[in-house]
């Protein structure tokens, strides 16, 4: 990787029309904002399934008529998609530094570049900085890894979703790194400019050992310089435990009720409890609504207890992951959320958004928008394309929506639903937290049309199997 890039040739890369650019639409590289709908829908329930760890490319290769390729490049070398089981026993490394190397500044030709390890000691004091003092995998067995998709057949829960529902294939992260941003930009649309996962466990407020710390991203260049001064360069952060406003805010103040769904560990806490990390949820009566385990929502549906706004984490086994702990259950576990909604009272006034919170490390050929956090001017944000798929009587049968969608759009969807305001009461010339800038899945739905008629996904696995056979594995470790 070229070790640096002026500001004006990030800028001249833009201008060019890369799909790698490095600018976003609107002023100052932020979009425009979308504005809301002033009428009201049909739905009164939204589901959010967040997955783990997978690009588009990666899990629907090859879906008709969405955008996939079969061959990437890496630092030009041409590697063909391989296909690899869901299963899968490496756990790609997706921490920024490796978003960094992939994206190499906006050629996105960097994924043969599996980062090992980080050199520290004397000429690397600052390694995690450095392209310089990272030391890659140099084997074709790692360099060609992140080239890979997932057989259909091995996820055919999703295609047939997708199919029969609408799929984007233009969706991206909102944040540029690893799952613990995402989930904040998924309940918060922010991280307080958190970029890493925090270097102990639990991730959030009642871990026990308070010199745990989150890597933050910072703008300017790091010494000696490498990247742009709006790349940024990381540094150590807060304890992280965070009090920013959150959606639960808004859905608080306006009585709309909700529950965040998660899977506990074996020691306390959770590593995708968003909440967790947010010292107002976690110290107030609103830590009630965070339940376990993950799988209690199935009976929720069954039961008539359904609250207005979902999120549902998954555990390891059925989360998606790749690594050791990885599994196959994932596309089995989805869709019996679905097929409970589906088959309940529930279904003539419910979204369903299902969601993987970023790549993974999985190759993708889409480059991600970059654009200026509004109080640093760091590029925190977008990652690289995940799967999105829209489950609802309302959604447009058969769409592939190819307009840009992201994590926070999950929030700007849930405000229009229920005729919320923004996160943030900002001045409008001053965009500050993601919902803002992400769009609402608009192009997704038709709610004038007469609403689908459920028809059950077909599964190998059924709900009752996930609730008799509880898993306590973690979802995600970085």
């Amino acid at each position: 990787m070229p070790k640096f890039v002026s500001l004006l040739a990030v800028f001249a890369m833009a201008a060019c029309g890369s799909p790698f650019s490095q600018t976003g639409a609107g002023p100052a590289g932020v979009p425009n904002i979308i504005h809301r709908r002033t009428g009201s829908t049909p739905i009164q329930h939204v589901v959010v399934i967040m997955q783990e760890n997978r690009s588009f490319d990666n899990l629907f290769h090859g879906f008709p008529g969405a955008n996939t390729v079969s061959a990437g490049y890496g630092h030009g070398k041409k590697y063909v998609l391989q296909s690899v089981p869901l299963k899968w026993s490496f756990d790609l490394r997706h921490d920024h530094p490796q978003f960094l190397e992939d994206y190499d500044q906006g050629q996105g030709d960097g994924f043969d570049n599996e980062i090992w390890k980080y050199n520290k000691g004397t000429g690397c004091s600052d390694s995690i900085n450095h392209p310089s003092c990272w030391v890659f995998y140099n084997t074709l067995k790692f360099k060609s890894m992140a080239f890979s998709y997932v057989d259909p057949s091995q996820v055919q829960p999703y295609w047939t979703m997708a199919s029969q529902y609408a799929l984007g294939d233009n969706t991206f992260s909102s944040n540029a790194g690893p799952s613990f941003v995402s989930h904040q930009y998924l309940v918060a649309g922010e991280s307080g400019h958190a970029s890493e996962v925090p270097d102990g466990q639990p991730w959030g407020c009642n871990n026990p050992n308070k010199s745990t710390t989150v890597d933050v991203l910072q703008y300017g260049q790091a010494s000696p310089p490498v990247f742009s001064k709006p790349t940024g360069h990381e540094t150590v952060g807060p304890f992280p435990c965070f009090t920013y406003p959150t959606i639960a805010n808004l859905l608080d103040g306006a009585g709309i009720t909700w529950r965040y769904y998660v899977q506990p560990l074996p020691t306390s806490g959770s590593n995708l409890s968003a909440f967790e990390a947010i010292s107002q949820i976690i110290n107030g009566p609103d830590w009630a609504n965070v339940v376990t385990p993950d799988t209690k929502v199935l009976s929720d549906v069954t039961n008539g207890r359904l609250q207005q706004v979902s999120w549902v984490m998954p555990s390891g086994w059925k989360s998606d992951h790749g690594g050791p702990g990885s599994g196959a259950g994932g596309p089995d576990w989805v869709a019996a959320i679905v097929n409970a909604i589906g088959q309940s009272q529930y279904w003539n006034n419910t979204a369903i958004i299902v969601m993987w919170d970023e790549w993974g490390g999985w190759y993708d050929h889409v480059g991600p928008q970059q654009y200026p956090d509004p109080s640093t001017h760091a590029f925190e944000g977008l990652g690289f394309r995940v799967p999105l798929i829209i489950v609802s009587p309302y959604a447009k049968a058969g769409y592939i929506s190819h307009k840009q969608h992201e994590i926070a759009s999950t929030l700007h969807f849930i405000e229009n639903t229920f005729g919320l305001g923004p996160i943030c009461q900002c001045p409008p010339s001053k965009v500050t937290y993601a919902d803002q800038r992400a769009d609402a899945f608009d192009d997704m739905f038709d709610f004038s049309q007469s609403p689908i008629p459920f028809q059950p996904i077909p599964t190998k696995l059924k709900g009752k199997y996930f609730i008799d056979h509880p898993d306590n594995t973690p979802a995600d470790d970085y």
